[in-house]
């Protein structure tokens, strides 16, 4: 059966249902107040738990995908792309983050079509891509080699917790990685972002068929380290762990 991506149902209308499950207006507002890098929940670069892992993980095979929900400026989008995998999707449910991560990857990317896709050469003449899409997350229907979950979980009202774990196995392909960056661990009533935990991602996961095989602590800069945290002390602040998910063969 063939795969409707995201760029040809965005322009057919026939992947993404008129009614998003999450409401964009709340994050719209903050981004369209002017949200800069570095602010809020914005890290000013990529995350330091994405980074930490890209640097112990090799390449990926050829032709490997990979999706950022709620990719913001798309910083850890490009970090993907310039690790090798070949086509990147970064999608966002609010316009004004979608435009800053456009604005982002045209003076960052190393070349582009008007609107994208954006273009990061690898090594001679490869090249991977980065899309970037105004879409809900939870409509998609494309499966990915590799999927970055960075404050997106903990951006969702603890009632969708569950619709995000499936979601998350359905669109990860057999074989594929999630990888979950666990923030903030702390004690903290309410939210966005809501409080994590390892045991609690776990408890949405593996009932689905995903296996953690690998659980990491991140300290010092392989923190992630949103609105300026970077300033506070070794230890100081929420915590943040990295797990990584593989889809167990049907």
């Amino acid at each position: 059966m063939a795969t409707i991506r995201f760029g040809d149902a965005l322009r057919a209308g026939a992947e993404f249902s008129p009614r998003p499950r999450l409401p964009p207006e709340p994050w719209e507002k903050m981004w369209s107040r002017g949200l800069r890098p570095g602010d809020a929940f914005d890290v000013g670069g990529v995350s330091g738990a994405l980074a930490s892992y890209l640097k112990r993980t090799p390449r990926p095979p050829a032709n490997s995908t990979a999706l950022v929900p709620g990719c913001g400026r798309a910083y850890d989008a490009l970090a993907l792309a310039r690790h090798g995998f070949d086509r990147v999707v970064a999608v966002d449910i609010a316009p004004t983050a979608v435009r800053a991560a456009q604005a982002f990857l045209e003076i960052h990317a190393d070349g582009y079509d008007e609107g994208g896709p954006y273009y990061v050469q690898i090594e001679g003449t490869r090249f991977t891509k980065i899309e970037v899409y105004e879409v809900d997350f939870f409509e998609g229907r494309e499966q990915f080699n590799f999927i970055w979950d960075c404050t997106f979980l903990c951006a969702l009202d603890p009632a969708l917790r569950e619709a995000w774990a499936r979601k998350q196995r359905d669109m990860l392909a057999e074989g594929g990685t999630l990888l979950t960056c666990v923030f903030p661990i702390c004690e903290k009533v309410g939210g966005p972002p809501y409080a994590l935990s390892v045991p609690l991602v776990t408890e949405l996961l593996q009932p689905l068929g995903l296996e953690a095989v690998e659980t990491r602590t991140c300290v010092g800069a392989d923190r992630h380290l949103p609105g300026g945290a970077g300033g506070l002390g070794e230890g100081a602040g929420p915590g943040t762990a990295l797990v990584a998910w593989k889809r167990k063969a049907a």
